[in-house]
């Protein structure tokens, strides 16, 4: 079983990929990098919501019933 320290340390290097492409790449291409992390990010939460009905119910409530809302 993976403990905290692990996860810690998985985000760590997670974290230093991260910077490690930017570095990379040109510098105007950072917000470029933002955007799509963000869309990447919604599509698999999307994914996890269709594979996991039961966290969610039709008129948009969490079954905890908290409403999901969308910023754009």
């Amino acid at each position: 079983m993976i403990n905290n320290d692990m996860i810690n340390r998985l985000k760590k290097a997670a974290g230093y990929q991260k910077q490690a492409i930017r570095a990379l790449l040109p510098e105007g291409m950072g917000s470029h990098l933002d955007v799509i992390e963000g869309e990447v990010k919604e599509m698999v939460a999307e994914l996890i919501s269709a594979h996991c009905p039961h966290n969610r119910e039709e008129d948009g409530k969490t079954s905890e019933g908290v409403k999901k809302v969308n910023i754009d």
